[in-house]
Formats: structure tokens, C-alpha cells, sequence
């Protein structure tokens, strides 16, 4: 690090103590800040001959190096302020702040440069213990794997990888089983270290482990090392270790050789990066041998199991059901709430408990029966009831309780019911984007299909998984021929025989087909005329798009989602092409080598998303007419794209364009001017944007840009307020911006979103509204290291 910070210290020296020299109207804060740069210069010359001393490797320090530069850029401003009162209060504030920001940075810096000598000093009395012929390897190995310090892990954990969710409201009746499941894992008993919780599904199973995880004594215990992981029926065992080992990466896989690796590398990360005691939560387990994955000789380890079934290898925790307190008190809150619109009509109190009743005291019954209640006469009650009342002599609690839920369907309005059954088409135990879901209802309940579906970006939705095997079971309820959503599961090569068999042709309108790693992409003649929405859920490296895509001509809404290790490539992506009355395509980790054979056709397309795609060069030979019609662009997460494809810059209908969190992504086209009917911009979190072209300001009907956490802005462009339409600006976490360019005074009805240090540059402008956020100045820190 040292060597790096020697000359741009010595500069910003040189020019603190000629601005000092020449004015005096910032000698307070100027004499600080040259005590501060005497302390670093004097660290940073010891650093540099141990260095030298012990051999050791220059250390980049760019973002320190960054911010010293911007620190000279702020002293030299200070020299040209003569009259300005106003500039001189918040010059004077911003060398402050940038004094105690370098103070800061140096000493986290420090302390990681002494962590890391300290880390590897005992990995090298470690490695004397190895075999000789492994010694290299096995060094660089454990460097890399110490090359982050603690507090750094903890926040990459926070981001994705196995963190713990949030606690549900209205949690009722499980403060004794808490209790009891604590005591065990709190106890530093080896016989205990992996515990069963073992239930039928919708009894509260998962809601008990998110309480265990966000108990007090046990994060006190615990601390940072709480990892709670989502196995679900067919899980896949690399995906789910790459989440831990590579939190952030977002299409950056760790390589594993096989799922024997992968158990190797999850066990080293538990057993040399993780402090002790450890606990893993395995939710939704389905096979015994699962677990064994996670079985490792580590002191002081934990691993809490649900699961329906009763694994007896391990000790079983006992989960009892609901006492009858609870579960009306359960039922009450869903029943009687007063958020719901409707008025809450008065119910006899007998016929709630009958309700309770009916419901077996199942919590997941308890809440759909009394929220489909909800607000509803008696009259409706009493139908449930009696619906209810009808019992059937089930060994199975689930089939039992699936009918009960059934019931609560029944009592939605139609829209509803739709709405719900398309909760059928994804996969178990993972996130719904909702956009997804929008996309499917506007087409199907909206009048006009070609809205624009922008405010709800970034949200996700998830489902119990009973609810999603009700929704599955209603939507097969009608012959295979003839229904409206068909679902396919394909669990090994081929498809189910009751598809295969088939030689009519099917009415159904929507098609979901799920598919697992050894899919063979062996498709059989499925017809499928009618169809309009298609899901793909997928989750091999190689796929093959289904040869009768080309018979769907009714297909409008495309969504591709793989939920594997590996981006997938498609084998035949040009079939996309015939597909002319395509509206919406979703695209979710696939590798993308060309789209110019492949979309030509699509003149109809409106709304195209790349979410953690690998582009590459994939837009290179469009032509300036490809998707005519499109109205809205969306690329999130994709690692590889460094600047905005030009030739998209010809969308002239082009209204919302969203380009987030692409780290690598450092400039935008002086084309982007010629979207003229551009409303939304969001290039949120796109660390390596410096600049904004200035033919943004040509953009009329621009409403919407958001700019929040690109780390490297510098500046607005100059001609900003030629932005008339311009109604918000997200600017959070823009420290790299110094100055507000004069133009913005001629902004109206114009709304800032921005942190305070940014607030003040904006304070001569009093025509804007300015709203500050508030900011976790240390986790901030940490993103940008």
C-alpha cells in the first residue's frame, strides 16, 4: 500500500500548504488537514521501508489514491473562492470531511495491511506442517481465501449468500417451542449437533427456524456465523455452495469440479474462515443424505434440519401443534384485521371456533381461511363451514390440508384466482421477480396489453410451498387437452410420458416447463397452438429451445429462467426469431453469443430484460431497425457489459431504460441522445459510470434518472437545466460529485434524492426540493473497498 500513497500524499501536501499561504479563509481547516497528512506521511514512510525489508509485494490502494486526488481538486477550489460566502461555509465543511474521511480510510487500510501480514504469518507456521510438494499451492490457496478481512465478509454475507431472512408479523404460539429448540442448541452438546425439526408442511416449521435465527442469546452466541440455507426438493448442491463462497459475484461461479469439490471447499471455508460456533440451518430438507453434506468434524458446529420427513438418525425435535388459544388467537388475526378496505362484520363467536376447528389447528390453514373471510357476511361464513365440515378420512395431513385450502380458494373473486394459479408456473423455494408476474397479468387482465410495467422493479415474491402445490393441483384438475395452464415437470432426460404420449393438439394459453440438470433437451412433438405465455425453468449448461416454439405464433410473453451453477447457452437461440408477435422477453443467467440472426423478426417486441446475462458481443451486428417497437430495456447485474450497445440508441420509442448494478459498465453513447421519447433512466449502482453525456440534456421527455451509488460519477452535465420535464433525480451515494452545474437553477417541480454531504452543493437552488437519506457511512466505505 505504502509505496502507492507516497506521491499523491506528497502532492495534496504541497498544495495544502500553498492554498494555506495565499488565503487565508480556510487556515483552520487547512493546518488540520496538513497534521493529518504529517501522521499518514510518517506511517506510510515506516510501512515502506519494513516493506522493503521483508520483500514484500507493492499493495494497490486505488479507491485511497482516489480519494487523496479528489481531496487536491477540493484544496485548489478553495484557492478560487474570493466573495462567496455561501461557498466558503461549505468549502470549509468538505475539508473536514475530507479529512476525517482520509483518517478513516488510512486506518482501515492499516488495519487491513496488518491483518493481512498477521494472517499470513500464520499461514506460513502453518504451512511448514504440509507436505512439501503441496506447499505452493496450498499457500497462494489460503491467501486468497484470507484476503478479505472479517468485517468485509460480514457485509458481502449480508448482501446474498445464506443470510438469514427476516421475521414474519403476527407470530402466534411459538414462544415454548422456541424455548425448547434454543436449550438445544445452545448447549455444548456434541450428541445434539445436528437437530431435526420435523413437521407436516404449513405447521410453522420455517417460521420457528427464522425465530431460532433472530433470538437474541442466540446472536449473541453466534454473532456473524448464522447461515440459513434453502434446500427445497430438488436442490442443487454447487449453486448452493457458490452462494456462500461467491456472496456477491452475481454470475461469477466458484469453479467446482464435482459436488464432492464442492463439499471439500464449503468445508475448508467452515473450518478456516469461519470463527467457531458456527450454526447452519438447513430449511426444507426432503432427503437424509442431503444432510450429510454438511456434516463436518468442526468444534463447536450446530446444524438445525426441517423437514416433513422423520429423520431418526439424527435427534428429532419434537414440534407440537398449536394449543387451542393459539390457534384461534392465529385465526383472529387473519379473520379480523383492520387493514382490510371491507368493514368487519359481526361474527358469532361459536362459529369461529367451529372455524378453528374445521381447520385442524394448521397455521398455514388458520391464515388463508381467515384472510379469504375476511370482511365477508356470515352468510359466506357458514357456506365455508360447511364446505369445511365435510371432512374426509385422510392419513395424509397434507392432502387434507391441501382440500381445506382448496375451500379458501374457492371463496376469491375470479381475478384472484388467476392470479393465483400462476404462482403454479416457478419453481419451488425461490424468488418470483415480480415484474414476471406483471408481465403475465397485464397481458391477461388488462385492457390494454402493451402497458408499461415499471413500479415494482427489483421486488421479489416467494410462496409457501403447499400454496404453490395447491395452485399446481387446480390447474391439472381438467384433462391434460384442455387445460389453461399447462405445467410441466420434467425430473430426469425426457419429458413425462403423459406429455410425450399426447397427438392432439392442447388449448392450453400458458406453458410452464420445469427441467433439471440431466435434461437432455429431448423434445417431443408437443402442439401447442394457443399458447401465449411460455415459462422456461431450466438449470443445465447446455439447452436446446423446444422445436415447436416455431408453431406458438400466438406467444407473447418469453421468460427464461436458470436456477444452475453456470450460465446456459442455448444450442438454437435463433429460433427466437420466428417468433414475430413476441411482446416481452426475459432473460435470466444465459449466455448470450449473438442476437442478430436470432431477433431480427421480433418487430413487435416492447420490453427486453437481461438479468445477470453474459452479453459479450452480442449486440454488435444488429441492425438499426431491430426492435422496432421497443418501448423498454432492462439489464441488471451483467458483469461483462462495459458501455450501452449505440446501435439501441435507435429505439426512438424507446420510454424506459434501466441499466443497474453493471460494475464494470464505464460510459454511456452521445447517442443516447436521439431517444427522444426517453422518460425513466436508472443506471443505479453502476460503480464504474464517471460521467453522463451531455446529450442526455436533449432528452425532453425525461422524467426519471437515477444515478444513486454510481461511485465514479464526477459530474452532472453542464446543460442539466435544459431538462424541463425533469421531476426526480436519485443521486444517493454520488460522493464523487463536487459541484452542481449553474444550469440547474432553470429545473422546476424538480425532486433530489441525496445524502447530506451532497445536500449542501444543492442549497443554491431553490427551486428544487431536496430530500436527504440517511447513509451507513461505514458499510458505504465497504462497498467501494
Amino acid at each position: 500500500m505504502a509505496d502507492f500513497l507516497s506521491e499523491p500524499i506528497s502532492k495534496l501536501s504541497d498544495a495544502v500548504i500553498f492554498v494555506a499561504t495565499t488565503t487565508a479563509d480556510f487556515k483552520p481547516q487547512l493546518e488540520q488537514l496538513s497534521i493529518t497528512l504529517q501522521r499518514i506521511t510518517s506511517k506510510v514512510d515506516e510501512i515502506t521501508k519494513l516493506n522493503r525489508e521483508l520483500d514484500r509485494p507493492e499493495q494497490d490502494s486505488t479507491m485511497f489514491t482516489s480519494i487523496i486526488k479528489k481531496a487536491e481538486d477540493l484544496v485548489n477550489k478553495c484557492l478560487k473562492i474570493k466573495w462567496n460566502y455561501f461557498k466558503k461555509f461549505t468549502h470549509s465543511l468538505k475539508l473536514k470531511d475530507v479529512n476525517n474521511k482520509l483518517l478513516r480510510v488510512f486506518q482501515l487500510e492499516a488495519q487491513a495491511d496488518q491483518c493481512r501480514d498477521g494472517k499470513e504469518t500464520l499461514l506460513e507456521v502453518k504451512a511448514v506442517k504440509l507436505r512439501m510438494d503441496s506447499l505452493v499451492s496450498n499457500l497462494e490457496d489460503l491467501r486468497q481465501k484470507c484476503s478479505l478481512s472479517r468485517r468485509e465478509q460480514v457485509i458481502e454475507r449480508k448482501k446474498l449468500g445464506w443470510r438469514v431472512p427476516k421475521l414474519p408479523k403476527d407470530i402466534v404460539g411459538f414462544d415454548e417451542p422456541l424455548a425448547r429448540l434454543k436449550a438445544k442448541v445452545i448447549a455444548d452438546n456434541d450428541d445434539d449437533s445436528v437437530v431435526v425439526v420435523s413437521a407436516a408442511g404449513g405447521c410453522g416449521k420455517t417460521t420457528l427456524a427464522k425465530m431460532l435465527c433472530n433470538d437474541p442469546q442466540i446472536q449473541e452466541k453466534f454473532g456473524e456465523n448464522l447461515f440459513f440455507v434453502t434446500v427445497s426438493a430438488t436442490p442443487n448442491f454447487m449453486v448452493i455452495v457458490n452462494d456462500l463462497l461467491n456472496p456477491n459475484s452475481l454470475g461469477q461461479q466458484v469453479g467446482f469440479q464435482s459436488s464432492e469439490d464442492a463439499k471439500n471447499k464449503l468445508e475448508n471455508f467452515l473450518g478456516e474462515r469461519v470463527p467457531s460456533p458456527i450454526l447452519v440451518v438447513l430449511d426444507d430438507v426432503w432427503s437424509e443424505s442431503f444432510i450429510n453434506n454438511f456434516v463436518f468434524d468442526i468444534g463447536r458446529y450446530k446444524i438445525v434440519v426441517t423437514s416433513r420427513m422423520v429423520i431418526t438418525k439424527y435427534h428429532v425435535f419434537k414440534f407440537d401443534p398449536l394449543s387451542d388459544e393459539d390457534a384461534k388467537t392465529l385465526f383472529c388475526h387473519s379473520a379480523f384485521t383492520e387493514y382490510k378496505r371491507k368493514p368487519t362484520p359481526s361474527i358469532d363467536e361459536h362459529l369461529v371456533d367451529q372455524m378453528v376447528t374445521c381447520c385442524k389447528k394448521h397455521p398455514l390453514t388458520l391464515f388463508v381461511v381467515g384472510g379469504s373471510l375476511n370482511g365477508k357476511d356470515e352468510s359466506i361464513w357458514r357456506q365455508m363451514l360447511k364446505e369445511l365440515s365435510r371432512g374426509h378420512s385422510v392419513l395424509d395431513l397434507n392432502e387434507e390440508i391441501l382440500k381445506r385450502l382448496e375451500t379458501s380458494f374457492d371463496a376469491l373473486d375470479n381475478k384472484f384466482k388467476e392470479c393465483f394459479l400462476d404462482f403454479g408456473l416457478f419453481v419451488e423455494d425461490q424468488r418470483i421477480p415480480a415484474s414476471v408476474l406483471l408481465n403475465i397479468w397485464v397481458h391477461f387482465l388488462r385492457k390494454d396489453p402493451g402497458s408499461i410495467v415499471n413500479y415494482c422493479e427489483q421486488q421479489y415474491v416467494t410462496q409457501h410451498d403447499l400454496l404453490r402445490q395447491l395452485a399446481i393441483n387446480l390447474s391439472g384438475k381438467l384433462p391434460i387437452a384442455h387445460r389453461i395452464r399447462l405445467i410441466i415437470n420434467a425430473q430426469g432426460e425426457d419429458l413425462p410420458d403423459s406429455i410425450s404420449q399426447m397427438q392432439e393438439p392442447m388449448e392450453a394459453r400458458i406453458l410452464s416447463i420445469s427441467t433439471g440438470e440431466s435434461f437432455a433437451s429431448r423434445w417431443c412433438n408437443i402442439k401447442v397452438p394457443e399458447v401465449e405465455v411460455l415459462v422456461l425453468n431450466l438449470m443445465s449448461k447446455m439447452y436446446a429451445l423446444p422445436h415447436f416454439l416455431k408453431e406458438m405464433q400466438k406467444l407473447k410473453i418469453l421468460n427464461v429462467t436458470n436456477y444452475g451453477l453456470y450460465p446456459t447457452e442455448f444450442k438454437n437461440f435463433h429460433l427466437l426469431g420466428c417468433l414475430s408477435n413476441l411482446m416481452r422477453i426475459r432473460l435470466e443467467r444465459v449466455a448470450i453469443s449473438s442476437l442478430s440472426g436470432s431477433t431480427l423478426g421480433l418487430i413487435n417486441l416492447q420490453k427486453v430484460s437481461f438479468i445477470m446475462c453474459k452479453i459479450g458481443n452480442a449486440f454488435e451486428e444488429l441492425s438499426s431497425n431491430t426492435w422496432p417497437g421497443l418501448v423498454e430495456i432492462e439489464m441488471d447485474y451483467c458483469q461483462d457489459l462495459v458501455g450501452f450497445p449505440s446501435i439501441l440508441c435507435s429505439s426512438v420509442h424507446l420510454k424506459r431504460m434501466s441499466i443497474t448494478n453493471c460494475n464494470e459498465m464505464c460510459e454511456l453513447p452521445e447517442e443516447i441522445g436521439n431517444l427522444t421519447s426517453l422518460e425513466t433512466l436508472s443506471l443505479c449502482s453502476c460503480t464504474k459510470l464517471e460521467k453522463l453525456p451531455e446529450s442526455v440534456t436533449r432528452l425532453e421527455k425525461l422524467s426519471i434518472v437515477d444515478i444513486s451509488d454510481c461511485l465514479s460519477l464526477t459530474e452532472l452535465p453542464e446543460e442539466i437545466g435544459k431538462l424541463g420535464g425533469l421531476r426526480k433525480i436519485n443521486m444517493k451515494g454520488c460522493t464523487g460529485v463536487h459541484e452542481i452545474p449553474t444550469s440547474a437553477k432553470e429545473l422546476s417541480n424538480t425532486q433530489v434524492i441525496c445524502n447530506e454531504e451532497i445536500s449542501y452543493q444543492w442549497q443554491d437552488f431553490c427551486n428544487v426540493e431536496v430530500i436527504v437519506v440517511e447513509e451507513d457511512r461505514l458499510e458505504s466505505l465497504m462497498r467501494i473497498i
